[in-house]
């Protein structure tokens, strides 16, 4: 797996995904991040881990297997974005101005949210290893509706950020209108990437039974529409600087009563 490197708060970062391999061939960086491990088999000083609980959509399924998997609304909701005009764009080789502008959609839905914004040092790090996707839905006007962003690792499709300008009306009816059409981009992704060959579309992210984060609870109940098999995986930090101890034992002290966090070691 080709790692990537990418800075957050000045630090120096390495994303592995699937592997605890963490060779001395790599580039020296201040923390190591590992996601996607499939068990916590991790016994090292100076790291932190989590669990992870995320929703896996088999692509080896028929596209007719793939509807019924769904729930009811969504169901209706991409067959009735089908008959709106919808125009849906695959970026599969992304250029610097393609990933900017996603940056720059993201900022006001993340702002909204109150979520953090994403990388542009990661994005563009997985495009230059042929690794991001991103993908757009139009609506007849050219306004962008909805936009979302892939990193790919062997036979899995992992979607990194959504977004969608549903936010920037304050009309109920063109929300919801939005809605449906953020809805017909997943869909089109999902036979996007079938039609590649992946085997895994990953939602990336489920809530915990016990988390008390509303919001994320309402973005699991979106995501498990679409059907699929929830997954525990498990995510790793591992720092390799005395900055990288220090951020880690921050984050710690500040995620230790979330739901998802497991352990940390700075002995």
């Amino acid at each position: 797996m080709k790692p990537i490197y990418w800075k957050k708060w000045m630090l120096d970062i390495t994303d592995l995904y699937g592997t605890n391999e963490i060779d001395s061939n790599r580039k020296k960086t201040d923390i190591t991040i590992v996601s996607q491990l499939p068990k916590n088999t991790i016994e090292e000083k100076y790291h932190m881990l989590k669990k992870f609980k995320t929703l896996h959509i088999n692509l080896e399924q028929t596209e007719e297997e793939l509807l019924k998997g769904m729930n009811r609304t969504t169901r209706y909701q991409i067959n009735r974005a089908l008959k709106e005009t919808f125009e849906f764009t695959i970026v599969d080789d992304p250029s610097s101005k393609d990933i900017e502008e996603f940056v720059r959609f993201f900022i006001p839905f993340a702002k909204e949210k109150r979520i953090p914004a994403c990388s542009h040092s990661k994005l563009r790090s997985l495009g230059e290893e042929g690794m991001l996707v991103i993908t757009k839905v139009l609506d007849d006007k050219g306004r962008k509706l909805a936009s979302h962003a892939y990193s790919l690792t062997e036979h899995k499709v992992s979607m990194i950020h959504s977004c969608s300008a549903r936010f920037d009306f304050g009309n109920n009816q063109e929300r919801n209108r939005i809605g449906r059409a953020n809805r017909f981009l997943h869909w089109n992704d999902i036979l996007f990437f079938k039609r590649k060959g992946y085997q895994i579309y990953d939602f990336v992210g489920l809530s915990f039974d016990d988390d008390e984060d509303e919001a994320m609870k309402n973005i699991s109940d979106f995501k498990r529409g679409f059907g699929g098999r929830e997954v525990i995986e498990y995510k790793y930090y591992k720092a390799h600087s005395f900055a990288g101890r220090a951020v880690l034992f921050v984050l710690s002290q500040k995620w230790r009563k979330r739901p998802d966090f497991l352990e940390y070691s700075f002995k």
